[in-house]
């Protein structure tokens, strides 16, 4: 048991040095990337966000994908426009299926550019040259048509509670019904008046966020419909294409899409690219490039956003491509963190093997033992608590002067019972191995019985007599003592030594 005991100790030492390391590691590395300096996310690695890309299923390929949309399952609805349908495909860009009828008669779509779900499945399409928008139910079959009389519409984004709707001149508000509830519609230059916006956005606030596309800007409307800010401003059609001024901002802001952490993700169509804004209407980073290659765009149009993911229809490429969402400049720690949790959680998992220590359970012979024992204090100190079944532990507590903790647990009574019967022994006896049997960890039984050990052994529950434990904490102590005497004689001649030296010294 000394032996045992100095492993088990020596195991503990070892344990304690680890969980001091990997909490100084942790600490040191928050700390390091709380104070590095800060760096703009993007520089130099345009499409460091990329995931994949989808070009079609089977063989048959999209053609000039104008708009896309996430269900809240995160599979993925693309218009695919040169083709006259809608193409579904999951979260890993995995075909699931296609839907819609081409043609000019009700119920059929011919010009589709956009595309919205609902949370319950139901599909809207935008259909921009019929001006109306086609409703599909969850298997993808159409029922029915919903006519814009006034204007065509351009773009539809679907929320909990609405149906947003883009037209010429501004934003349609319908429920998910489809039947209208207000609008913000106006077409002109000033605040608040739009030309030909291609995509709404909703913010937490309840803010709309518009890309006012002819106008060359981003709006946001407060949800009182009063302009809250304008990035970029309208320039003059005649000299659009010309124009070339620090303050034009965009390309074309040809749709537009906000993210949890109410970042507005903007498609810059003529640009080939992703502008990044704050809710302050402040630049943050453009995410892509010019080109054919994944990761890049060329004439990019839709936009939608969905967990953490971003999906983009690159209508020139024909394709859709997929990215995650960047953290906004100076947030980059924010990704580490997992990793620093890990790192100051893996030293808690490691703390009950510090206490892990040996059980001890004890029958009713024990209190008689220990009574009677001049020395009982020796093993009072080692033992320090005890379990026992709820008797012999009440037992235990009314000897106060035996100064041992009882820590009583209640057996199985149908155990007890079997144990009984199968090895001839006392209640009391079948108890303690019960209560043994139910501990965890390093469980062991004292007792005096040969049967008790026997049935104990069965049970894999390691038994030793009083006597035996006697011995093994005398051997300690003995071991102490000896370890003790050897280190005061070591250092009484090194003392001794050290005097010779110093009456050689004045000799000479």
């Amino acid at each position: 048991m000394a032996s045992s005991s100095r492993t088990g100790s020596g195991v503990r030492q070892i344990v304690v040095v680890i969980v001091l390391l990997l909490l100084l590691l942790a600490l040191a590395f928050s700390y390091y990337m709380l104070t590095r300096e800060l760096r703009t996310e993007g520089q130099g690695e345009r499409d460091r966000n990329f995931l994949f890309s989808v070009y079609g299923y089977e063989g048959d390929l999209l053609r000039r994908p104008t708009g896309v949309a996430f269900d809240n399952r995160g599979n993925i609805y693309v218009a695919d426009t040169g083709k006259r349908r809608i193409v579904v495909f999951d979260g890993d860009g995995n075909y699931i299926r296609v839907f819609g009828d081409a043609g000019r008669a009700p119920l059929g779509i011919w010009d589709p550019i956009d595309v919205g779900v609902t949370s319950d499945g139901r599909v809207f399409v935008v259909d921009k040259s019929q001006q109306k928008l086609v409703e599909f139910d969850q298997n993808g079959t159409a029922v029915r048509d919903i006519v814009l009389e006034e204007e065509a519409p351009t773009s539809i984004t679907v929320t909990d509670e609405n149906l947003l709707v883009t037209t010429e001149s501004g934003v349609l508000v319908a429920s998910l019904e489809g039947d209208l509830l207000t609008g913000y519609i106006k077409r002109g230059k000033e605040p608040g008046q739009f030309d030909r916006p291609g995509g709404v956005a909703v913010g937490k606030d309840g803010t709309l966020y518009v890309a006012d596309s002819l106008n060359y800007r981003v709006q946001a409307i407060g949800s009182n419909g009063v302009p809250i800010w304008q990035y970029g401003k309208p320039i003059p059609p005649e000299s659009a294409v010309q124009y070339d001024s620090p303050d034009r901002k965009f390309g074309l802001p040809a749709s537009i899409a906000v993210d949890d952490n109410d970042l507005i993700y903007v498609v810059d169509g003529l640009n080939h690219e992703i502008q990044v804004l704050d809710t302050n209407g402040e630049p943050i980073e453009t995410i892509g490039d010019t080109g054919h290659e994944d990761g890049s765009f060329y004439y990019p149009d839709g936009i939608d956003y969905h967990d953490g993911r971003l999906v983009i229809a690159d209508k020139m490429n024909d394709r859709v491509e997929v990215f995650e969402t960047p953290l906004p400049p100076g947030q980059a720690w924010r990704s580490y963190v997992p990793y620093a949790a890990v790192l100051l959680l893996l030293p808690l998992l490691l703390l009950p093997f510090l206490f892990r220590g040996r059980k001890f359970v004890v029958t009713d012979e024990f209190i008689a033992l220990l009574a009677e024992d001049e020395d009982r204090d020796l093993i009072v100190d080692a033992l320090k608590k005890v379990y026992a079944a709820p008797t012999v532990a009440a037992s235990g507590d009314e000897m106060e002067e035996l100064g041992l903790r009882w820590l009583a647990r209640a057996p199985d009574s149908d155990r007890v019972q079997l144990l009984e019967s199968n090895y001839g022994i006392s209640q009391e006896q079948a108890e303690a191995i019960v209560v043994a049997a139910r501990l965890r960890g390093r469980r062991l039984l004292i007792a005096e019985d040969e049967a008790v050990k026997a049935a104990a052994e069965e049970l894999k529950i390691s038994v030793v007599s009083y006597a035996e434990i006697k011995a093994a904490i005398g051997e300690d102590e003995s071991q102490k003592t000896s370890q003790g005497e050897d280190a005061e004689a070591e250092g009484h001649s090194r003392q001794e030594s050290s005097e010779s030296r110093d009456a050689d010294g004045e000799d000479t």
